[in-house]
């Protein structure tokens, strides 16, 4: 009787630990946090680019320009030493383009941003001839955008959503409008590109005939584009 006993408790401590085992093997693995807070790229009124990173306590930032993709890189990991939370760098557009990857390596998560705008000097060439003064874009780590800009005075501003090119438009022109600083947040969907377009509409100054003179030329800067992994 007490071997028979013995048998039952061990087949019931056996069934127990496996049990056990079983229910830690089914619980959900906690994501790592994400290194990299927030970041704001600000293009000042000159046209000269920079960008602010909050990163998290005890991270490393190395930042390099990747030659072969031409991308301005900022990799984040985790360190021993106590770093700087708020970090600034100014940012050089080559040939109209601002490209920027982040790799956070303690989240494996990879985001991108990239710009299409004039490089600084062709900005100061360009200052008469345009409607937007200063403006920057900031992530959150909800992940929403916070857009805000600056424009000249008597610049009119109307915001429109092109369905069809999935484009959130800023539309400027010359008007009578006294309001000059505008913000707005946008949401970016995990794996979707978030687009926003500058769009100015310009006078056409080459027309002979002032009757056909109008706001016929547009151009469309800056391009901003955010999207997840590698490519966009």
């Amino acid at each position: 009787m007490k071997i028979t006993k013995l048998a039952s408790l061990v087949v019931v401590a056996v069934l127990t630990l496996s049990a056990c085992s079983s229910n830690e093997s089914i619980l959900p693995v906690e994501e790592s946090e994400n290194a990299l807070k927030s970041y704001k790229i600000k293009r000042d009124a000159t046209g000269a680019y920079s960008i602010d990173l909050d990163v998290d306590e005890n991270v490393k930032t190395q930042a390099f320009k990747n030659e072969e993709t031409n991308k301005n890189e900022f990799h984040f990991y985790e360190s021993d030493n106590l770093t700087s939370k708020k970090q600034s760098k100014e940012l050089l557009i080559d040939d109209q383009e601002l490209s920027i990857g982040f790799v956070d390596n303690r989240s494996n998560k990879k985001s991108n941003i990239s710009i299409i705008d004039d490089n600084i000097e062709m900005a100061k060439k360009n200052l008469d001839d345009t409607f937007l003064s200063e403006y920057s874009i900031t992530s959150n780590e909800d992940g929403t955008y916070d857009l805000d800009f600056t424009v000249k005075n008597q610049t009119t501003v109307d915001f429109v959503y092109n369905q069809e090119a999935n484009i959130y438009e800023i539309h400027l022109e010359k008007g009578k409008s006294s309001e000059t600083t505008f913000s707005r947040n946008f949401t970016k969907l995990e794996g979707e590109v978030l687009r926003i377009d500058f769009v100015n509409h310009l006078l056409n100054l080459s027309s002979k005939s002032l009757s056909q003179r109008s706001f016929a030329l547009v151009s469309r800067k800056p391009k901003i584009s955010s999207y997840d992994g590698n490519d966009n």
